[in-house]
């Protein structure tokens, strides 16, 4: 995996990433298909009380990005030619989980 910011000013906080499967995955273009938040129903709790404390005084949100990192909804990118999961992808490179597709479907309960 292989990792590096670009160098570009506008660009300046984007991310490339290589996938293990050989593809090149980056957050450049917004909106995407390669960024997902992974959101439990506790951090949607945080979030909506995050939002309800924000809209309360002024009536409109500033800090929408802010809040869904303090409600612990976690940045997840997915590799749209081999499905690869890449947990916290912005992070430091050794603290960066790795999913790989084990099965597609539930095995027989029987």
């Amino acid at each position: 995996m292989v990792m590096a910011a670009l160098s570009m000013k506008d660009w300046a906080s984007s991310v490339i990433l290589k996938c293990i499967c050989g593809h090149t995955i980056d957050d450049i273009a917004a909106p995407n298909e390669v960024e997902h938040l992974l959101v439990s129903y506790r951090a949607m709790e945080r979030l909506q009380d995050l939002v309800d404390e924000e809209c309360g005084p002024s009536g409109s949100i500033d800090m929408w990005p802010e809040h869904w990192e303090e409600s612990g909804a976690v940045d997840v990118w997915k590799c749209p030619i081999c499905e690869r999961l890449y947990v916290n992808p912005k992070g430091k490179p050794e603290d960066v989980v790795i999913y790989k597709i084990e099965r597609i479907g539930l095995p027989d309960q029987s």
